[in-house]
């Protein structure tokens, strides 16, 4: 009898064994590469758990490389070591066509929680037109921020942040003049000013692509031609936005210089401590000006030649082709690309990049809300719906070979800047050295 009783209790904890065995054998494990600090890790971080929580079957290796991601991440590709999900840069393009990385457009139906029709128009990331490295992670936009105070002490009004009241581009001059103080206080406008001895500038315009690029396409220009069989920033309505910008800093004296600039802290630093008092950059700069307890600062629409016109731009996550596990780690990619389990971010660093998140008022409730830290009033209109209502394409994700063209139009505009060459004279050398490498547009 006894016998019978202690099979019988083999048996069982035997039986009871064979769930967590099984469960044991099915658990997935995803590699998880990315890069970021502060608030970008935590928020990484935090989604990953979530994903964990939500799918209990997997377990995610959070890679953090801050530093040098690219050559780490080749020497995983070279040693058979690739992650499975990884964040990019625009190199994913040939990743792409190296076959390294899987086409998201063969892929998405294994996991629908992101519809690809709710996908802004120019969010993708395409090596061709029927393959695609994926939509954005999040986006960003240009902005135009500002010190309110410094405004108030100029007796100026700020930039409006409706896109059908925005700022033309004579009027934001005329602001940033009487915003631009020389060391014996004469602003810009006055016979007095000393253009050598600048304590504080109207305008801090980002010299980048993305700084320049809503006032080429504000005057009617392109990247490339309608067909993208021509470079066209040697074109007249181009190279007139360009030349207003370098003007700003070599004729009269309201934004700095890339060499004066080297010298500023950084833009959110710079507005706290009045070195600037406008800044066009990057919408992630919100992240930091919300830290900044004693700045009173505001975004506005951004200034215009004839049209308003915006973009939005952002990377993408990739998944190896190398990975064991295609339908986990899509639904990681996917997990993490949806502003849902993304809020903290996208309520400073990041903005969505699907539509729904701009046309549905719960939605914009989530993540726009003015009146939050990073969400000053006016944000909903000069950055929401005005990027989202003016959207064109990105130079940076639908230029085929775009990094390369960039390498040559950057150095070749420092040049403008600096005031050794005008706009005309630097894009029509930049056009001939990169004619080879115009390819068209990847939409």
């Amino acid at each position: 009898m006894k016998r019978s009783i202690a099979v019988l209790l083999a048996l069982l904890v035997a039986i009871a064994l064979v769930p967590s065995m099984a469960l044991a054998q099915e658990q997935v494990s995803l590699r998880f590469a990315y890069w970021g600090s502060g608030a970008e890790k935590e928020g990484i971080d935090k989604a990953v758990a979530s994903f964990e929580e939500a799918n209990p079957g997997i377990v995610v290796e959070r890679m953090h490389i801050p530093d040098d991601f690219v050559t780490k991440l080749n020497a995983m590709i070279a040693a058979n070591e690739a992650p499975d999900v990884s964040y990019s840069g625009p190199w994913k393009i040939q990743l792409g066509k190296d076959g390294l990385i899987y086409n998201y457009f063969e892929i998405a139906e294994l996991d629908p929680s992101i519809a690809a029709d709710d996908v802004q128009t120019y969010s993708w990331w395409n090596w061709s037109e029927t393959e695609s490295a994926g939509p954005f992670q999040a986006s960003v936009t240009p902005s135009l921020m500002y010190n309110a105070d410094m405004f108030a002490a100029a007796g100026v009004e700020p930039p409006p942040a409706k896109a059908e009241e925005a700022w033309t581009y004579d009027e934001l001059l005329e602001a940033a003049r009487k915003l631009t103080l020389d060391r014996g206080g004469n602003d810009a406008s006055s016979p007095d000013f000393d253009p050598e001895n600048i304590t504080q500038y109207g305008i801090r315009w980002g010299l980048g692509w993305n700084g320049w690029y809503h006032l080429v396409l504000s005057n009617g220009g392109s990247y490339l031609s309608e067909d993208g069989s021509r470079f066209t920033l040697n074109e007249p309505e181009a190279v007139e936005a360009i030349q207003k910008v370098a003007d700003l800093i070599n004729v009269y004296h309201v934004s700095p210089s890339p060499t004066q600039a080297s010298t500023l802290p950084s833009n959110s630093v710079a507005l706290q401590t009045n070195r600037v008092a406008m800044a066009i950059d990057g919408s992630w700069v919100h992240a930091d000006l919300a830290l900044t307890e004693d700045l009173n600062w505001g975004v506005g629409a951004l200034p215009i030649l004839k049209t308003y016109e915006s973009f939005f731009h952002g990377g993408s996550l990739i998944i190896f082709k190398s990975t064991s596990n295609l339908e986990a780690s899509l639904k990681l990619h996917n997990w993490i690309i949806n502003p849902a389990n993304q809020l903290d971010l996208h309520r400073g660093l990041w903005i969505p990049q699907l539509n729904s998140w701009y046309t549905d008022p719960e939605k914009i409730e989530l993540w726009a809300k003015e009146g939050e830290p990073g969400r000053p009033v006016g944000f909903q209109d000069a950055v929401m719906r005005s990027t989202f209502e003016h959207n064109n394409p990105s130079p940076e994700n639908n230029v085929v070979n775009f990094a390369e063209i960039d390498a040559i139009v950057g150095p070749a505009l420092d040049n403008v800047w600096n005031g050794t060459m005008t706009a005309q004279q630097a894009m029509d050398e930049a056009a001939e050295k990169v004619a080879p490498l115009v390819a068209g547009w990847t939409y």
